[in-house]
């Protein structure tokens, strides 16, 4: 059963006491630990206190350090352990951690207890270790992502979603929840994000190889090779195709939803989802998309979707239109032959092109007849001469050409793909491989002794915590010239 959960302010009273202790003991090694001084004694626990209290029985002997055990996780991926065991020992030998978890050294939670502790955030029972061996495939995608597994299933998904499906029965949907409460939303808040009304989010997956032998362990007696079952350790694990370096890697795929924020240079995570390494983007984007709307449904807005052209599709457009989401998604060059729109051919960003092959020029929306305006490259001055111009302009203003805006959904899109607008605001989109960096590499999401589906999501919540800890210390919170005078204040 959940026992005593100590108080945000009582944890900091407790928190301040001991490290003022240690300062005066020995000053110097306060400086290595400012920056986690600052986030422990920020970070609010008490509101999910009622999301841990499902997870025990009514009886049984009560469990009095869940806050504690949150930090530990939280202070173990901002000093960038990997290990259970090693950090235990680490922290637990260290005063200044042992005061930022909120415990005595003599009482620090010990290594069953931490796992125990993962157990419970991730609701989903422990798959079993056995399935049959899967040979690294030998096709080769190139720069294109790993085609979905079965046709039509984004466009069965985008019903789904648009009949009010929220995809929400995930294993992490607590710690979803959990990152939401303690990150998310202080961020919002404090005006890190952005305009919360008009977000512009980017959408990405991003490749996490797992630690464990894509081989397994035999367990059978069988003398040569067999199709028996083997022992894996990361048993939901597969093999995916990387697209950016152009090879199969064997693990999990991370989808997360990201913001950036112009006026601070800042880029922040809203939402991660963890699918099969296999999975194409376009499929994750729409179960994602509709939980993180139900998720954030009365703080954020989604105001506009930058993606690139894995996601360029008529569901997904179809989609974004139905939601009011302004949709900026790269044009997926399917094949050789040219894009045609109204019997007209497009150049790759969806702009009408003239008989000598230059892009007509946009010249604005007509509202009263829903439709955009193209003009001739040469009577606009764009170019200085054409072959073509006696057949084409048969008069000084050029040629023209219109488009209905409700002809193709995915070609002709609210904001057009030539405008200055477009190119603004899709440079944005960068902002979600600047979060998928922080995860993966700054805080070292692939480290080893880490891997399985469920200490892998685990961690890539605790780590997209501390991104939003590192831009609310860089941010929000008062830095300090004598950080244990300001806390013994």
């Amino acid at each position: 059963m959940l026992g005593t959960w100590r108080s945000h302010a009582d944890y900091q009273r407790f928190m301040v006491d001991a490290v003022n202790r240690e300062f005066k003991r020995n000053p110097k090694s306060i400086a290595n630990h400012e920056s986690a001084i600052l986030k422990m004694y920020h970070l609010e626990l008490d509101i999910v206190k009622s999301d841990f209290v499902p997870l025990f029985s009514t009886t049984g002997k009560p469990s009095n350090q869940q806050p504690e055990l949150f930090r530990s996780f939280i202070l173990m991926s901002h000093y960038k352990h990997s290990g259970i065991d090693e950090w235990v020992a680490y922290a637990s030998a260290s005063p200044i951690i042992c005061a930022l978890v909120g415990v005595t050294p003599d009482n620090f939670p010990g290594a069953s207890t931490h796992r125990d502790f993962l157990q419970r955030l991730w609701r989903a029972s422990k798959p079993d270790c056995l399935r049959v061996f899967i040979k690294k495939p030998k096709d080769k995608h190139g720069k294109k992502k790993q085609p979905p597994k079965h046709p039509g299933i984004v466009a069965d998904m985008v019903k789904k979603a648009l009949s009010g499906q929220v995809f929400k029965a995930i294993p992490e949907r607590l710690l979803q929840t959990l990152f939401m409460k303690t990150a998310v939303l202080p961020s919002a808040n404090a005006g890190l994000l952005g305009n919360v009304k008009n977000l512009i989010v980017s959408g990405d997956g991003t490749c996490i190889e797992s630690n464990s032998s894509p081989y397994g362990h035999k367990i059978c007696n069988c003398e040569s090779r067999c199709d028996c079952p083997r022992c894996f350790a990361d048993p939901e694990a597969n093999w995916g195709w990387d697209s950016y370096h152009e090879r199969w890697f064997y693990g999990h795929t991370a989808y997360l939803l990201s913001v950036h924020n112009e006026d601070k240079k800042l880029d922040l995570p809203i939402y991660i989802k963890f699918v099969e390494a296999q999975r194409n983007d376009s499929v994750s984007l729409i179960a994602s998309l509709a939980h993180a709307r139900y998720l954030y449904r009365d703080i954020l807005h989604f105001d506009s979707l930058l993606a690139d052209s894995a996601h360029d599709n008529y569901p997904t457009f179809n989609l974004l239109k139905q939601w009011r989401i302004k949709p900026f998604i790269d044009l997926n060059n399917r094949s050789d032959n040219k894009i045609q729109a109204d019997g007209v051919y497009l150049s790759k960003n969806g702009i009408p092109i003239c008989a000598d092959g230059h892009e007509m020029l946009n010249w604005g929306l007509e509202w009263k007849k829903y439709r955009i305006k193209y003009r001739c490259p040469m009577a606009t001055g764009k170019v200085k001469s054409c072959p073509y111009d006696q057949q084409c302009n048969k008069s000084l203003y050029g040629k023209i050409v219109y488009f209905r805006l409700a002809s193709d959904i995915r070609l002709l899109t609210p904001v057009p793909r030539d405008s200055q607008q477009w190119k603004e605001t899709y440079k944005r989109r960068t902002a979600s491989e600047r979060v998928n960096n922080r995860i993966l590499n700054d805080y070292e999401l692939e480290a080893r002794k880490r891997y399985g589906k469920s200490r892998l999501c685990s961690f890539a919540f605790f780590n997209a915590i501390n991104v939003h800890l590192d831009a609310m210390v860089k941010f929000v919170f008062e830095p300090v010239e004598n950080l244990g005078e300001y806390l013994a204040a």
